[in-house]
């Protein structure tokens, strides 16, 4: 087979591949530009925090001490439901302690569920479904299990997903947010766990990329034989 036809066939399916994934990054990405980020990341259905103070005299580091058997990596007190909470990182997990008895937090239970959403989040939430889960799902990534998930009964189909170690909430999702999540598997090519950009179709179109740039010096450079010689031709 002589080259040219080779190239020129290589060249229009490299194009082929590279056309389709760039209409894609364009599409996703002109979409994605529209969609302030506030409302995507859910912060618009939380209310503005109030400061709160915390005393520090009330935390007993001794006590604390005494009832983590592993190591400390770090210790943060926030404000919880009214009262201000001791939250403790160790390599076995997060444990959390009450002021000032220094009491475990172990169990997070509904009604305390219900007390953060009427805290944190704006109006008065109707809470559709309410479960615990055991596992983590594909919208909520990134966090650690169990979580509780809460649906709740309004137009943007939300469900807001609370840590059941730490009592916080670590996401929130809504419709808006799913169709950013679509647009952005495009445009990162990964149709899996929608977060790394190392992956075998990347790869793939990147090498059509490649293929399609090298084959069109070559055709680009028959192109111009090819009339350097008809010109010759002409002349004589």
């Amino acid at each position: 087979m002589r080259p040219q036809p080779l190239f020129r066939k290589i060249h229009k399916w490299a194009g082929l591949i590279l056309g389709i994934q760039i209409l894609l990054w364009f599409t996703s990405g002109f979409l994605m530009s529209f969609m302030p980020i506030d409302e995507i990341h859910g912060d618009h259905l939380l209310k503005k925090p109030a400061p709160t103070a915390i005393n520090l005299s009330k935390v007993n580091l001794s006590t604390i001490a005494e009832q983590v058997s592993a190591p400390i990596q770090s210790l943060e007190l926030n404000s919880w439901l009214g009262q201000t909470v001791v939250t403790v990182k160790t390599p076995e997990g997060i444990k959390r302690f009450t002021t000032p008895d220094m009491h475990p937090i172990t169990v997070i239970n509904k009604s305390q569920i219900q007390q953060i959403l009427a805290a944190q989040l704006k109006g008065n939430p109707e809470i559709h479904q309410l479960k615990r889960l055991n596992h983590v799902p594909n919208e909520a990534r990134g966090n650690i299990a169990p979580l509780w998930q809460v649906q709740l009964a309004d137009a943007e189909n939300t469900r807001i997903y609370i840590s059941d170690q730490s009592g916080q909430i670590v996401a929130k999702r809504t419709d808006r947010w799913r169709l950013f999540d679509f647009l952005w598997m495009l445009h990162i090519m990964n149709y899996d766990d929608r977060v790394s950009f190392n992956h075998p179709l990347l790869y793939i179109t990147a090498f059509s990329a490649m293929l399609f740039t090298l084959t069109g010096f070559v055709l680009l450079y028959f192109r111009f034989r090819k009339n350097k010689q008809g010109k010759k031709r002409i002349q004589n």
